[in-house]
């Protein structure tokens, strides 16, 4: 299923609410590239490990995706994701330990995309929003 800039935000959001996996990879390329403060991932496979150690350590996580520039082959949005942190964050490279306290993560992402396909994302968020409340860290 192709897709494009246009209804990217719509059909990424429903796909990762509602847990569907395969069609948030019909979203993208098979040669997919992620680039974040951590890294850079690349390929479908990498998205599914990412998506679902995302779904595993925030088991109620909820996407709202807000698009502010769309292009015949770009795309930039913000984003809110929000859910309890209940299991460590298992990332390349890094183990994010859980909480269990709820967190709202806003980011934003500018996507590339190629014959409907998104082609890569590079995402900005602040990773200390993981981290637990200062309250809880004294002690």
């Amino acid at each position: 299923m192709t897709t494009g800039p246009h209804d990217y935000a719509e059909r990424a959001a429903r796909a990762f609410n509602h847990r569907d996996l395969d069609s948030m990879l019909a979203l993208v390329c098979e040669d997919f590239i992620y680039l974040d403060g951590m890294g850079m991932q690349s390929g479908r496979e990498s998205m599914r490990k990412r998506e679902t150690a995302l779904f595993e350590a925030f088991p109620d996580a909820h996407v709202t995706l807000t698009p502010f520039i769309v292009a015949d082959d770009r795309l930039a949005l913000s984003a809110l994701l929000t859910g309890t942190f209940t299991a460590p964050l298992v990332l390349p490279g890094r183990v994010i330990p859980p909480h269990g306290q709820p967190v709202a993560v806003r980011y934003s992402a500018h996507f590339t995309f190629t014959d409907g396909l998104a082609r890569r994302e590079e995402v900005f968020f602040d990773s200390a929003a993981l981290m637990p409340p200062a309250d809880q860290q004294e002690g």
